[in-house]
């Protein structure tokens, strides 16, 4: 081991892994038509421009077009900076928005979805390069660009999402959203025709290597079910925290298949469609449902939002889950501290509590993973039997 071109460390570093790994496919290679790779939006105000409903979302507005002066509206909420954001325009062109039309749900943080409205005077920057793809339906992998970005010690830096993602989504700011379709005309507002955002040569490749034209959403799932396998995070853990996960793509179909499949039901868990359900994090109904504080008890498996009410059980594993840096359940509950926790939330968490299990399960029964060794097109093959089918 020794340090060398391209990345010259001041520590040794394993050539022949090196080399192995960046023969694979790099994600904004893959997703080379959205152009240089983007974060999620940011609304600069998120007190202001973020909501739990949409009634939220709206009222909120409607309060700031109430306001008499700047001064005033600044009391109320703390609005960015003027030099990114203009009190006049706002109040101008706000007054002649439908609201409700363009009270959209956004994906806020991991299992987080709130409310904004999609106009550039709430939500200031919009990257519209990215975001406008989300507005119709569509999935976006959602992935760090390395996990020293967000701040953390193992690759955790992979999701999903249908929606626009705001751009803290992990911590630090750190994830970048590739959705797998865009508009065929980038500037309509209509939802119009769609095409895939694949690179002409990697989906050459993929159509070549399996001699059959997969669906983006299959391609997405076999890369969502080798990011989120525990070998490749550990095989590849030290490039992991250097730039873009690079994906390595198994010679045989079955295989891709296989892991394809697994994949999908990772996302669908994920986005709570489809999700295996096991009653965790159940909840007494008595109490005042407001979130006081947010603690766990290791010994009796329970998350305690205030003197008298707690969910549990929830194994310690799924307590400690992170995703892009942030503490999954932990975030969202101290997000909602000083709340009344609604119904809809209280079986969220739940739904959350669940959907990790589902994940811990999958990723350790990955425990070989990708095993390494290149072959002669230079793509590492995972093992096909690493994971057991979803009807298995």
């Amino acid at each position: 081991m020794k340090a060398a071109a391209p990345d010259w460390l001041f520590k040794p570093q394993d050539l022949t892994l090196a080399r192995e790994y960046r023969e694979f496919w790099s994600i904004p290679v893959i997703f080379a038509p959205l152009r240089d790779p983007a974060p999620g939006f940011a609304t600069q105000h998120d007190e202001f421009a973020i909501s739990y409903s949409r009634a939220e979302a709206i009222n909120k507005v409607q309060e700031f077009l109430r306001s008499e002066n700047e001064r005033q509206a600044r009391q109320q909420f703390s609005l960015c900076a003027q030099s990114q954001w203009q009190y006049k325009r706002a109040k101008e062109e706000l007054a002649k928005l439908d609201l409700t039309a363009h009270a959209k749900e956004i994906t806020y943080r991991p299992y987080d979805d709130r409310w904004t409205i999609w106009d550039r005077n709430v939500a200031v920057h919009r990257r519209l390069r990215v975001s406008h793809h989300l507005l119709i339906d569509n999935l976006a992998l959602i992935v760090a660009k390395n996990a020293g970005a967000i701040g953390s010690d193992a690759y955790d830096g992979t999701s999903i999402a249908a929606k626009p993602v705001e751009l803290n989504y992990f911590r630090r700011g750190g994830e970048y959203v590739f959705p797998i379709y865009m508009r065929a005309d980038e500037d309509s507002t209509a939802t119009g025709e769609r095409i895939e955002s694949l690179a002409s040569d990697f989906r050459a490749f993929i159509d070549s290597r399996y001699e059959h034209h997969y669906t983006p959403e299959e391609i997405l799932g076999y890369i969502y079910a080798i990011l989120y396998a525990a070998s490749y995070r550990t095989r590849y853990a030290e490039f992991l925290r250097m730039g873009f996960p690079r994906i390595p793509f198994s010679q045989s179909a079955d295989d891709f298949e296989e892991l394809s499949g697994l994949g999908w039901a990772l996302m669908q868990a994920h986005l709570l469609r489809e999700l295996p359900r096991r009653g965790l994090a159940a909840y007494p109904v008595r109490g005042d449902h407001i979130v006081e504080f947010v603690r766990y008890s290791p010994a009796e498996q329970a998350i305690a939002i205030n003197k008298t009410q707690s969910f549990k059980p929830v194994s310690q594993a799924v307590w400690d889950f992170h995703i892009g840096g942030y503490p999954v359940l932990d975030k969202y509950l101290k997000s909602r501290k000083g709340r009344i926790l609604s119904l809809d939330e209280i079986e969220h968490v739940g739904a959350v509590a669940d959907s990790l299990a589902f994940t811990i399960e999958q990723m350790a029964k990955n425990r070989r993973g990708v095993q390494g060794g290149v072959s002669r097109s230079g793509m590492t093959r995972p093992t096909s039997s690493v994971w057991k089918r979803r009807d298995a």
